[in-house]
């Protein structure tokens, strides 16, 4: 509480001259109830045990390792070798003589914490010290005589009166230091506990340097010693006593044997190696669904399939087109990785697995300097897979930043059709070549021999970029009819006639490649089909029913690693739900850096989340845009955020196109009404400018002045400026109530 420090010099750290010393305190200060002090034998010696006995205190020892569980000491151990950093710089022989000065002068400085100095909590006055007298020297300040004092009574209540008020206004001051240090030291750290046998590693100092900390374990705890620090015993049977600060769960490597399941996300993407299976001419129009169609579209489908047979065979095939290469990075070396070991229990199904990659022609034996490890996927149905961990290989690798489609543009372009089918290629990576000077780099050890792949792996870095210049350079011709995201290929018309023959041209030029595709994967001929987490065709799209059934299910998030993982999720939905950001906001609003990681989730928030997934699930279908047709955009603004909707004219009604928000900044938050609305359209004006680039557009607000902005001179610069930068567009700029504004 008075923050009073004390240091004496010591020649020796004995038992003996530690009770002395703090005997010699005691007899100025008072003996304590509590004494605090860490585990050194000095302290825990059964003299001073004794001594501490004697004069009737109790002990109570830091956690070892722990400085932090007795900080007042130890901050006044850093602040008491700063001052004597400058007085050993002047007498280095005779510094133990300063320390009383030192102290004196400490005691009498205003404590940040209580805000009162020591020596006025310690005897309710302040004291006349060092710099007291320097101060009283330089403003030249006159004292009372001597022999002026007031009554011994008078002086014990005054005394009494200043150490009260001294208490309360440090008792004060320190509860408000005391909250903001906690709630500083709260925003990234959580409570942590663990259970009685739980495995754990203790960050301990090494045994041949004291001074270098390692992780250590792994360890069971033994004993709770409450708060929070436990007793931990390690593998050589010693106990230690270690703060919960410096305890970590203890996660078994599996991958030192070279496992890993299915469900591991740490791992990153996971990609076995392919199945084997054959399709049958006589299976292969009982193998999908094609219930949707008429008898005489089902026969023609059958036939044009059948005539392409040997793309749905199952087997793994070698395509005809350019060669996967890798490019090292010119300054990069590369270094020799851990290869893991392979259980005991699985070498005959990695056996098997080897053999199956050797029979379809995937690998070949290889004698390169650098393999890179296998590790056994264990998948949900209790089988084996393989998977090459390239990471090391990737890192040094240079990046192939060939553009992919963006999904938008896909979904649109393809949702406009009436019939859509959509082929997915059987193990696309693998149908690509590998060139012949990249083999080697791609080899990998097993606890038999070293291989490495003749085609294109899954997990290298830059097969992505590889396999989709593949694909659009092979359906360049026919773009019109034909889209692909990497091995997702979708065929699309406006009618059945015109289907069949796009069909019959992709399968021809899948033919020629020499690709397989995945019957299982594929959707023939339907007026709608799930791309991409969407629902589209028939010139509409809505989220897919499975994804938002996921969301809606998503239990409330803890932490804002959880949230923020949530709020991804529903992003990419956004352009679903009217005012999204202003929905979301109380929730955006937690995932701020003045928040703790275990986010204060309250009943609002609870609220919010609920509406969210629901409007998920509600969410309404959208249509494709039509770029011969002029465009609506309904705009509005709040004090949180602007909005908007684009949308055509179909006869009488509007079908929605896409919703857009935005949260405002707290500078934005601060405008006018006007601005904030004219933001809103200069805003989405150009969220939809990919769309409504050249073509007419109506625009409706329900704030009654805007529409003046393009005819007048606004009087403010910022209206002015944005005045200007609609004078480029097409645009009408009329006023709608807000309660008929359904849309924005």
């Amino acid at each position: 509480m008075t923050r009073w420090p004390e240091a004496i010099p010591l020649r020796s750290l004995s038992a003996k001259a530690t009770c002395d010393a703090l005997l010699q305190i005691f007899s100025r200060t008072g003996i304590p109830n509590v004494i605090a002090s860490d585990r050194g034998t000095n302290f825990t010696s059964s003299l001073t045990e004794e001594f501490v006995k004697r004069i009737g205190s109790s002990p109570r020892f830091s956690c070892p390792g722990y400085p932090a569980s007795n900080g007042l000491v130890e901050r006044w151990n850093g602040v008491l070798k700063n001052m004597l950093h400058h007085i050993i710089r002047e007498d280095p022989r005779n510094w133990d003589h300063q320390i009383p000065f030192l102290l004196f002068a400490y005691r009498e400085v205003p404590n940040t914490t209580t805000g009162v100095s020591p020596f006025r909590l310690m005897y309710g006055r302040e004291a006349r010290g060092p710099l007291a007298i320097l101060k009283s020297s330089w403003a030249g300040e006159v004292h009372l005589p001597a022999n002026v004092t007031p009554s011994a009574v008078d002086y014990l209540q005054e005394m009494k009166i200043k150490m009260e008020k001294a208490a309360e206004k440090a008792s004060l001051v320190a509860a408000d230091k005391q909250k903001s240090y906690s709630e500083y030291f709260n925003k990234r750290s959580s409570v942590r506990a663990f259970n009685i046998g739980e495995q754990v590693v203790l960050l301990i100092p090494d045994s041949s340097n004291k001074l270098y900390a390692r992780w250590t374990g792994p360890g069971e705890i033994v004993e709770h010693h409450p708060p929070h620090s436990y007793k931990v015993r390690l593998a050589d049977g010693t106990v230690r006593h270690v703060h919960v600060n410096k305890i970590r769960k203890y996660h078994p490597r599996s991958l030192a044997v070279g496992v890993i399941f299915e469900e591991d996300h740490d791992f990153g993407e996971i990609n076995p190696t392919p199945n084997t299976s054959d399709v049958y001419s006589r299976e292969l129009c009982e193998k999908i669904n094609l219930n949707h169609l008429s008898d005489e579209q089902r026969n023609n489908l059958c036939g044009l399939l059948l005539r392409h047979n040997e793309l749905f065979t199952g087997k793994m095939k070698v395509a005809k087109v350019g060669a996967h290469r890798i490019r090292l990075k010119p300054d990069a070396e590369r270094k020799k990785p851990f290869v893991y070991r392979i259980p005991e229990a699985l070498k005959d199904k990695v056996d098997e697995q080897i053999d199956e990659l050797l029979a379809l022609d995937l690998i070949e034996e290889s004698d390169a300097e650098i393999a890179y490890p296998i590790v056994c996927v264990n998948k949900k149905d209790g089988s084996i897979r393989l998977c090459v961990d390239y990471r090391a290989l990737n890192a040094v690798t240079v990046s192939d930043d060939f553009p992919m489609e963006e999904a938008v543009d896909l979904i649109q372009s393809i949702g406009k059709a009436n019939v859509i089918t959509t082929l997915d290629l059987l193990k696309g990576y693998w149908a690509i070549p590998m060139d012949l000077e990249c083999k080697a780099l791609t080899s990998f050890k097993t606890h038999r021999q070293q291989y490495q792949f003749k085609v294109m792996s899954f997990g290298l870095k830059n097969a992505s970029a590889t396999f989709q210049r593949v694909i659009n350079r092979a359906l360049s011709q026919y773009r019109n009819f034909s889209r692909a995201y990497i091995d997702d290929i979708a065929v699309y018309s406006e009618n059945w006639e015109e289907h069949m023959i796009h069909l019959e041209t992709i399968l021809c030029k899948l033919r020629e490649l020499n690709f397989a595709v995945n019957l299982k994967k594929c959707s023939f001929a339907r007026p709608h089909v799930k791309y991409l987490g969407h629902v589209i065709g028939s010139g509409r799209h809505q989220p897919d029913p499975d994804k938002t059934n996921t969301i809606e299910n998503l239990p409330q998030p803890k932490t804002k690693k959880e949230l923020r993982s949530v709020l991804g999720l529903c992003n990419y939905y956004r352009e679903y739900i009217p005012s999204y950001s202003e929905l979301v906001y109380p929730l955006t609003e937690l995932t701020k850096k003045k928040v703790p990681d275990n986010i204060p989730w309250t009943k609002e928030h609870d609220l919010t989340f609920d509406r969210l997934k629901r409007a998920l699930v509600e969410a309404p279908s959208l249509y494709t845009p039509r770029p011969d047709q002029p465009f609506i955009v309904h705009s509005d603004a709040s004090q949180i955020g602007v909005a908007a909707c684009l949308s055509q004219r179909a006869g009488e009604k509007c079908c929605p196109i896409a919703y857009a928000s935005q949260k405002l900044t707290r500078c934005q938050q601060s405008w006018s009404t006007i601005e904030r609305e004219a933001f809103a359209i200069v805003w989405c004006l150009k969220k939809f400018e990919v769309w409504v680039y050249g073509s007419e557009i109506e625009f409706y607000t329900d704030h009654n002045p805007l529409p003046f902005l393009t005819k007048g001179a606004p009087q403010s610069a910022r209206l002015q400026r944005w005045a200007f930068a609609l004078q480029r567009d097409n645009i009408t700029i009329k006023h709608c109530p807000g309660a008929k504004m359904p849309h924005a």
